[in-house]
């Protein structure tokens, strides 16, 4: 999400809704603003010129707004290493806020839920 203009994301968020079947998932997968070293390189990649990074709450908070339901939000990479020992060391520190990188994913309810304002339609 973080190369859709800030101003179009309730849009980006109602076509997810759109396209996402009743009981369905939508995860958004992200740079997290709040780790420096993730600003530090989304900064010098050129091809992120146009990025605004979006810290993993407001993206809970546009999805919930449109209607989905959370299931989970966990932060990753603490460790720059993939030796089991430091996936292991990042599961245990899944829950703080200063991964290099976020999941958030949420369901669209199979019944009863309805898209929120933001949906076009």
């Amino acid at each position: 999400m973080h190369h859709v203009p800030p101003d179009q994301w309730p849009a980006f968020v109602a076509e997810a809704w759109r396209v996402t079947k009743p009981g369905g998932l939508f995860a958004v997968y992200e740079h997290n603003p709040v780790n420096p070293m993730t600003r530090w390189a989304v900064w010098r990649c050129p091809f992120d010129h146009d990025a605004v990074l979006l810290r993993a709450g407001k993206v809970c908070k546009l999805l919930q707004k449109q209607g989905f339901e959370m299931v989970t939000r966990r932060y990753l990479f603490f460790m720059p290493s993939d030796r089991p020992w430091a996936r292991r060391f990042d599961r245990l520190l899944r829950w703080l806020p200063l991964g290099a990188q976020y999941v958030v994913c949420a369901r669209r309810p199979v019944g009863g839920g309805s898209a929120g304002v933001e949906n076009p339609a």
